[in-house]
Order: C-alpha cells, then structure tokens, then sequence
C-alpha cells in the first residue's frame, strides 16, 4: 500500500481544530439555544401536520355526528330558612347561619333520587311506565340534572341537559319548584308525624305523671311522712320539743336554785326575811307592816305598863301571832318553792321522754326518706316529661300552616336556541390540541427510530470520522441539469460543482496533497459513490490534475455503464489479463482524464483485482497521474473491496444523506482494519437543498438561502 496509511497529517491540525471549535461550543452552551428544536419541527412539520389534521378531521366528524343536547338553567336562591333542620319555628331558638355545609347539602338534595322521582311524578312522566323503565327514566332524570354554584354566593343555577330543548327548559324549572317546595313539604310531614308521636306519647306520660305522684303520696301516707310547710309532721313535733325541753330545762333549773338558795338562806340562821320570793310576797309584806305596828304597840305599852298589864300581854300576843303568820307564810313560800321545783322536773322529765319518742319516730322516717327522695325523683322527671312533651305539642300546633320555603326561584329557565353539546369549536380546538401532540409524539418517536446521517457533526459524534464534504442533491438545485456528469461540464462554478472541489480540497489537506490514488466504496449500495467518483475526477481534471478514473465494481459496473460501455470492448480486466495493453506514455500531457471502465463480461474475474496484477497497475499509473480514483464495490455486500480499499493511499466512504444507517456504516468500518486500509473521513451524498431543516447549523448548505444568489449574481452558475 506503499504506506498509504502515513498520509493523514501527523501533527493532529485538523484534531486540535475540531477540538478547539468544541472548546468554543462548551462555552457557549450555558446560553439558550432553540436551533435544534427548530430544526427538529422542521423536519418533522410533515408528519405533525398529518397528524394534526387527521384529529382535526376526526374531531370535525365525531361532532357533526354526535347526537344535539340541549342545556337549559334555571336560578334559585337559599334563604336562611334553609339552615333549620330540626327547628320547627323559627321563634324556638335563634335561626342558624348559612354556611358552605348547608348549601353542599342542597346540593345533594336536587340531584338525589327523590327529588328525580319527584319531578317525574309531577311532569306525568312516570304514567304508563313499569317499574324497570320508571327506574331508569328516574336514573336519566339524575344523571341529566346538574347544580353550580355561583362562586361564594347562596344562588344555584340547575341545569338539565335534554335532546330537546324545550323539554330541557320545563325539567329544569320543575327541578326549580320541586327543591323550592321540598322543605315545605318535608317540613310539613316531620311536624304531622311529630304531633302523631307527641300525641301518643303525651297521654302515656300524663298516665305515668299521675301514677307517679299518687305513688308518692301514698308512700308518705304510709311512713307517716306527711307535712304542711316542707317538713313532715315528725320533723315539725321534734323541733317543737326541742324548744319545749329547752323551756323546760331552763324553768327547772331555776326553780331548783331558787329552792337551793331559799334552804341555804334558812340554814343559815336567816328568818326567811331574805327569801326573794318572800321578798316579793305581798302577804308577807302585809304581815311585816303589822308586825312593825304591833311591836310599836307593845314597845310603847312597855314603856307605859308593866310586863303582866293585860294590854301589853294583849299587845304582845298580837305581835306574836303576826310572826307566827309571818313564819308560816314564809313556809308556805318554802314548800311553794319545793313544788315548783318538783312540777318543774317532772315537766321536763315528760318533754325529754316525748322528744326521745319523737326521735325514735324520726329515725324510722329517715329510712323511710331513702325511697321517698328516689320517689319524689321520678315524680318529679316524669311531670317534667310531660310538661315537655305537653310544649312541643303546644308548638306543633301553632307551626301548622306557617312552614316556609328554603329557597326562592330567581329566574325560569327559556328553551335553548344553541345545543350546548356538541361544542363543535371546543371539539375542533381539543381534536387540534390533542392532534399537535400526538403529531409531536409520533415525530419524536420517528425521530429516536432515524439512524441515518443528517449532518457533518453527526459523522464525527456518532462515527469518529472526519466529514469531508457534503454533496447537494442535483435535482434540488434546479439547474435543469440530466445528469450529475453534464452537471458538472455545464455549470463548473455551481454549487454542485463547488461540493466536488470542496471534497478533493479536505483530501489534499488531511494528507498535505500526497493522497494519489483515492478510492471511493460506500456501506451499501445505492448510495452515489459512482457519482462521485465521476464528478471529483472531472473537478480534479477541470484543475489541471492529471486524473485516471477506473471502475473496479464488478457486479455494477456503474462507470462502464454510464460510458455505455459494449461488450468486446477492452477494458481494466484485459489490461490486467494483459490481452490489452495501455500506453500510458500518451498520458504525460496536461489536462489528461482517462477512464479505465469495466466491459461488460459473464465473468467475473475477481482474483485479477485482488492479485499483484492490479497492484502492478496502479504502480506503473502513479508515474503517470497525478490522481487515481478507484470506484469500489460496496463494504458489506462485496468483501474484495476490504482488499481494494488497501491498494489506495486514503479512502472516502460515501454515504447517503438521512438514508444509510449508522449501524451499517458502523459495520463496514469493522470490516475495514485501521492498519491496512486508510479511511480518511466520510462524504454525505444527495443532500436535498430544499430540506435544509434536516441540516445541522454547522452545514455549511445550513446557510445556503444566504449565498445561492452569489452564483447567480456573479453569472458563475453557467459556463
């Protein structure tokens, strides 16, 4: 291979070129870039646009198909009568509020069962009907009706959806009357069954009361626990004692130290004179003014006569008499004084004995007291029960006929011109929504599935390989032209013919011009080597190079084909068989562009390509060409061309842009070892200048709008 695999250039210029221009993408990668995502809804804009316009179709359909429902609402609003639930009158107890609990059970209460049930019956839908179909009409009537609240407001709006609009409208404000009468209505059949049940248990609790408190009475009778003032008899006779006793005691004591001390007074010498009572005695005070008269008489006798003068023994016998009286009053007083003291203990001796009596009696009754208080308990609970119930009953019968609603109706619902359902533009915007993004789905999907080449980065990221060149689709150019040969001979300064310099200029700077003879294979085939090893050797020609095309693709014969080769024409197989030879010394001019085709041939002389002969070959056409492109069979279909592609000093493996898949580049790149076979970098072919969304903004044809019109304006598209 005459150490084709030297010619890359050693000091690494191109890696440190690519490195650098990474550096440069790290350091602005902190800012938002929309590039890729642009690129990628560009490239993808076909099947997202299909797919949105398949939903949009499809949403179109279903609504102009769908059955019309007609919505029809009606308004109410909850007065506070709807928070009394148990209250029968509003006078009772003060009326609670309304709050977010009340109003969610309204709620509940339109869209129940009953009240469908309730609406039926009063629209006769229910007429004629059984009991399975009534069911179901009851549960359409509830699937159909529904209750919205007007943000933090007390006002529903009930709506109800119907084939018809105007049978949507009278369901509805039935809906509307049936919930404003539902509490009347309930209110009136809880207060009918609450006077039946008040009224029945009202005469078993008066009968209870009555036999309650006769039972009561007759317990007292029986333990003697009667009163007149909240105390029973025994209680009142006790108390009595106590104060009687007390009197008593105080009496006989007194009596008994007034004996005491009257006996002391006399014991001691004393007359009685001193006696209080006998001080007090009006007796005694008469008989002491007698005896003071009487002693003045005889003391004046004695003055005057003789102890035996008949007048003062007179005298004296009167004052005698007087103190004997005296004495015998003051006995009397005595003996008074011992009587009191007798009466005045036995009287207390006979209170003490009735209270002891009285107290034995009370203690019975205090046992007794034990099952009177449990008596004068239920008497009492059960009067209180009856007073009650007697109450409530009382309040039933003044609430007959003052029930009032818990709702007003603030406006009756009118037949709908529109149907609410279908909603054709809320359809056709959720059919587009819900199409844009299956058709992003479906595009990201397509897109993790692509494995082809789209862009130069992706040669070098996903291959290692250096991107050589990009070649346009011709027929993307709009230059009129047949065939890429033609192409290149009419327009030489295009762009198409600007791709081929731009691939012979990368070849000449990865080897520094050394690469002579350059071959051209692809993974599989179909994918424009032939084309461009045609269209380089022309360009390389039009250069002023010396240039030998030889097609080596046997099973194609894609040059041989192209020049309309016939059969028993010579060809590279005869020159290597030597049954042609080749003067080569007629080369030596300038300007030289040979083609060594293949004639078509049933054989296939494969060994000769492989042998030294083709070696030899291109030997002696190095003396004489300055660039020698080999037009190589495929990789992986053929496996000569592993042992063509190392008779070249570099190789161009040409791959179709978004066609070739990276796995099969991949394995052609394994089937050709890196120490025998030179391959210098990859050269994308067919790339559509009208699908510039697939390129990558590194592409150079990414900014082909912007300069396409420099060849038009400087006349350099033609010749």
């Amino acid at each position: 291979m005459n150490g084709s695999t030297d010619l890359v250039m050693a000091d690494g210029s191109v890696g440190r070129a690519i490195a650098n221009a990474s550096a440069n993408s790290l350091v602005a990668a902190d800012r938002m870039d929309l590039t890729e995502s642009v690129s990628f809804f560009r490239r993808q804009f076909k099947i997202i646009a299909l797919t949105t316009c398949a939903a949009f179709a499809l949403g179109l359909l279903a609504s102009l198909l769908m059955g019309r429902t007609y919505r029809a609402d009606s308004t109410v609003m909850l007065t506070n009568d709807a928070a009394i639930v148990t209250q029968s009158t509003a006078a009772s107890s003060p009326q609670p509020i309304l709050n977010a609990e009340v109003v969610d059970t309204q709620i509940e209460i339109i869209t129940s069962q009953q009240m469908a049930k309730r609406v039926a019956q009063s629209l006769g839908m229910t007429e004629g009907l059984s009991g399975e179909d009534e069911r179901d009409l009851i549960d359409e009537l509830q699937e159909n009706v529904s209750v919205s609240r007007a943000g933090e407001s007390y006002a529903m709006g009930i709506g109800y959806e119907a084939s018809e609009a105007r049978a949507a409208a009278e369901i509805a404000n039935e809906f509307a009357r049936q919930f404003v009468d539902w509490d009347v209505d309930a209110e009136k059949q809880r207060n009918l069954e609450a006077k039946k049940i008040v009224e029945q248990r009202l005469s078993e609790l008066r009968d209870q009361a009555q036999a309650d408190t006769q039972a009561l009475q007759q317990y007292r009778i029986n333990n003697n626990l009667l009163s007149t003032s909240g105390a029973s008899l025994t209680e009142q006779e006790i108390a009595t004692y106590n104060q009687e006793v007390t009197s008593a005691r105080a009496a006989a004591a007194e009596d008994q130290a007034r004996l005491r001390t009257a006996l002391a007074q006399l014991r001691s010498g004393s007359t009685g004179d001193d006696v209080g009572e006998a001080l007090d005695s009006p007796v005694i005070s008469s008989l002491r003014s007698q005896e003071v008269l009487a002693a003045t008489t005889v003391a004046d006798l004695s003055a005057k006569y003789g102890p035996n003068h008949p007048q003062l023994i007179r005298a004296q016998s009167q004052l005698d008499e007087v103190r004997r009286r005296i004495e015998a009053e003051i006995s009397r007083v005595i003996s008074n004084l011992r009587a009191r003291q007798e009466v005045s203990g036995q009287r207390l001796a006979s209170l003490t004995s009735s209270l002891a009596s009285a107290r034995g009696r009370l203690s019975q009754n205090n046992d007794a007291m034990v099952g009177l208080s449990e008596m004068e308990r239920t008497a009492q609970a059960s009067q209180e029960i009856y007073e009650t119930y007697l109450n409530r009953f009382k309040e039933l019968i003044a609430a007959e006929g003052s029930e009032k609603p818990n709702a007003e109706i603030l406006t009756l619902a009118e037949p709908p011109l529109l149907p609410a359902s279908p909603n054709i533009p809320l359809n056709l915007a959720l059919a587009l929504v819900i199409g844009l993004g299956l058709g992003i789905v479906a595009a990201y999907i397509r897109e993790a599935m692509f494995h082809g080449i789209s862009s130069p980065d992706e040669v070098e990221r996903d291959l290692g390989l250096t991107c050589l060149a990009s070649i346009p689709l011709l027929s993307s150019m709009n230059d009129g032209a047949d065939h890429p040969a033609t192409a290149i001979q009419d327009a030489p300064r295009s762009v198409f013919a600007e791709s081929f310099r731009s691939l012979g200029a990368s070849i000449d700077l990865a080897t520094q011009g050394q690469a002579q003879v350059i071959a051209i294979t692809s993974a599989l085939p179909n994918e424009g080597k032939t084309v461009m090893s045609c269209c380089l050797s022309s360009v390389l020609a039009a250069g002023g190079m010396r240039t030998m095309l030889i097609d080596c693709d046997l099973r194609r014969q894609g040059i041989s084909r192209l020049l309309n080769m016939q059969a028993g024409q010579k060809g590279l197989i005869d020159v290597l068989k030597g049954t042609a030879p080749i003067d080569l010394e007629q080369y030596d001019g300038d300007n030289v562009f040979c083609v060594l085709p293949l004639s078509p041939s049933s054989e296939e002389p494969e060994h000769l390509l492989r042998g030294q002969e083709f070696v030899d070959l291109l030997e002696r056409l190095r003396g004489h060409f300055d660039r020698i492109i080999l037009d190589l069979p495929p990789v992986l279909p053929i496996a000569a061309t592993r042992i063509l592609a190392s008779r070249a000093d570099v190789v161009v493996l040409a791959t179709k842009w978004r066609s070739t898949s990276k796995f099969a580049i991949r394995a052609a790149l394994r089937r050709l070892p890196p120490d025998k076979v030179n391959v210098l970098g990859v050269a994308l072919s067919g790339v559509d200048m009208n699908r510039r969304s697939f390129l990558n903004p590194h592409d150079p044809y990414f900014y082909y709008a912007q300069y396409k019109e420099y060849y038009e304006e400087t006349g350099l598209s033609r010749r």
